[in-house]
């Protein structure tokens, strides 16, 4: 497995679809052709902004995962959020999500944030645990009364120094 930053989009508009496609459970849609051209219309701005970046998890065939990683704030007033992130179905609790998320988090030192809505167990589950083993336990849960979920909070910068030193 390779994990890569992107600079253009073109090469995970597919699998971006497939994750538009299974995140429509959480959320009600009346006409799902429009919600999907609103997602893929904010996905072409990580091609030309320069506060957004694009990761991506692929296998020696094709992408398997994605994460997008943006400064678009819910919880913190500056840092990084992790905006989007899909590991496909096939290739889930593999460890590789897990890998990602922390490889992510190694590129972007600072203040974090990753909100998750209450309806998606799984990746509630997921992100406390990934979140607690990579922070050891050093992360907020927050909530809001504007967001129907939940957003973990931490801060990496003592992770980065300490790993840069070993």
């Amino acid at each position: 497995m390779m994990i890569a930053r992107l600079e253009t989009i073109e090469e995970i508009i597919p699998i971006f679809r497939e994750y538009l496609g299974w995140m429509r459970q959480f959320y009600t849609i009346y006409n799902f052709d429009a919600w999907c051209e609103g997602g893929l219309k904010n996905l072409q701005d990580y091609s030309m902004a320069n506060d957004r970046r694009i990761y991506i998890l692929k296998d020696s065939e094709s992408i398997i995962g994605f994460a997008l990683v943006n400064q678009h704030l819910r919880f913190n007033r500056e840092g990084f959020a992790m905006a989007e992130f899909y590991i496909q179905k096939n290739h889930g609790r593999s460890g590789w999500g897990r890998r990602l998320a922390e490889h992510i988090f190694d590129q972007c030192c600072g203040s974090w944030e990753v909100a998750v809505t209450l309806k998606n167990n799984e990746a509630l589950v997921f992100w406390k645990q990934v979140i607690s083993f990579y922070t050891a336990g050093k992360f907020v849960e927050k909530k809001k009364t504007s967001f129907k979920g939940v957003g973990f909070l931490f801060n990496n910068i003592f992770n980065n120094v300490f790993n840069s030193e070993s």
